[in-house]
């Protein structure tokens, strides 16, 4: 817990300032007298006066902000330095500021990561299983990958023109794409074939599902800790010899055979070195999670290194924050437009504290890719055209720019109040998810 809540804060530390001293930078080119730079809201805590500019600590650590002189109706004199005495193009570069330099972190992260290297952790691109149909939105549909012909054992070769190397490859095809046709080629059997296939939405998550399980071969990558196959005394390197009785041919067969699975006892074969063993577990009906934690077993992961030279690193940073970037656009368009519960998509401060604790856990490199994801999120979230934040400065500067007429401050107040009222909402949903998900 403890532990949690320091990797919550540093995270929280790091893009806070980040973003705030975008505006700040920002805000002192374009000779704009900045008043306060605070992290967190509320009393102010401790503070020191530096160059005309109160640096403050204060008591609600859920974010921070950058004060310009005569950003307010009460403190506007018009003079030169203020805020609003600047051109609308210097204000929306100001605005713009911090949402950049949030894009601008991710990109330098990502690149760090990249150059140090790291191992990801997935599955051969070969197509383990067909599930046929599915329940969607209360309908039985037949699965597009079923429909359009796909086999297990199929090799995908590319998504779209997109080669694809491994199941990440796959996913990361198949998610951000629902409702779209896909050009998939696979190899089967020395042959190389083109499928269509449209991937359904998943109404809880948002992302795209064609029905495809991974190939999971029977090689035991990892045994989970406290189960009954740690108690039998299985080890990594092991094999999964048989299910219920049943010899398996791969751990993707074991999952698929979940529909027919009924709540009882259940025995599971392991050969090792050692010789077999054998142990019983207790399967509930709770689905593929529970059977696994139940089981114990990792089976079939593969380990592919990643890393880049010098000369790539920015390039692969910027691919990556990219690639994260379209990702939460779809993913916003899909809440905006109600085509996902926002209970599901959203997440509040114990959401992200709880990530933030399970990826500082992790390893650092792990660590610093949430911090690079959430900094893309806060940073397209504040380019958001709604009043108070980044995007609805920007907004009023481009009415400004076009109309040649500035709106009246009193109108940009009542503006602003009702900005504060959505801001306000949306976080009372994020509460919600995150006591539904934690509590319930």
């Amino acid at each position: 817990m403890v532990l949690t809540v320091i990797y919550f804060l540093i995270a929280l530390t790091i893009l806070v300032l980040v973003h705030e001293s975008g505006h700040f930078a920002a805000a002192k080119l374009a000779g704009v007298r900045v008043l306060r730079f605070s992290f967190g809201f509320g009393k102010i805590l401790a503070s020191k006066t530096w160059r005309g500019t109160q640096f403050a600590l204060s008591l609600i650590p859920l974010g921070g902000y950058v004060k310009m002189a005569g950003e307010d109706a009460e403190d506007a004199r018009g003079e030169p330095d203020e805020f609003f005495s600047k051109p609308p193009w210097v204000r929306m570069l100001v605005a713009a500021a911090g949402p950049a330099s949030n894009l601008v972190l991710a990109v330098v992260i990502y690149a760090i990561v990249v150059k140090a290297g790291y191992t990801l952790y997935t599955f051969p691109a070969t197509i383990g299983g067909i599930v046929e149909t599915a329940e969607i939105k209360g309908e039985e549909i037949v699965m597009p990958a079923a429909a359009a012909g796909l086999r297990s054992g199929d090799v995908i070769k590319s998504i779209e023109g997109s080669p694809v190397e491994n199941w990440t490859d796959i996913e990361k095809n198949i998610y951000v794409n629902p409702g779209r046709e896909l050009t998939v080629v696979v190899e089967r059997a020395g042959e190389t074939k083109d499928f269509e296939v449209t991937p359904v939405m998943d109404p809880e998550s948002g992302t795209g599902r064609i029905g495809i399980l991974p190939y999971q071969s029977n090689d035991i990558y990892e045994v989970i800790p406290g189960t009954a196959a740690e108690e039998a005394g299985v080890r990594k390197g092991d094999r999964l010899a048989s299910f219920d009785g049943e010899e398996t041919e791969s751990y993707t067969a074991v999952i698929k055979r979940l529909d027919d699975l009924e709540p009882r006892r259940y025995e599971v074969v392991v050969s090792s070195p050692r010789g077999e063993l054998a142990y019983a577990i207790e399967y509930d009906g709770g689905g593929a999670d529970e059977l696994v934690r139940e089981m114990g077993l990792i089976c079939g992961l593969i380990e592919v290194p990643v890393s880049v030279g010098w000369a790539e690193m920015f390039p692969a940073g910027a691919a990556h924050t990219y690639e994260a970037f379209v990702i939460t656009l779809k993913g916003l368009k899909l809440l905006i437009t109600g085509q996902v519960r926002p209970d599901k998509a959203l997440g509040g401060p114990i959401t992200i504290a709880a990530m933030a604790g399970e990826t500082g856990r992790a390893g650092w490199k792990t660590f610093l890719q949430f911090i690079a994801y959430l900094s893309i999120i806060l940073g397209i979230m504040n380019l958001l055209p709604v009043p108070v934040l980044d995007g609805g400065h920007i907004v009023f500067g481009g009415i400004e720019l076009v109309s040649r007429r500035r709106l009246p401050m009193k109108a940009r107040e009542i503006i602003n109040l009702i900005g504060l009222a959505m801001i306000a909402g949306i976080m009372v949903l994020a509460i919600f998810a995150d006591v539904s998900r934690f509590v319930f």
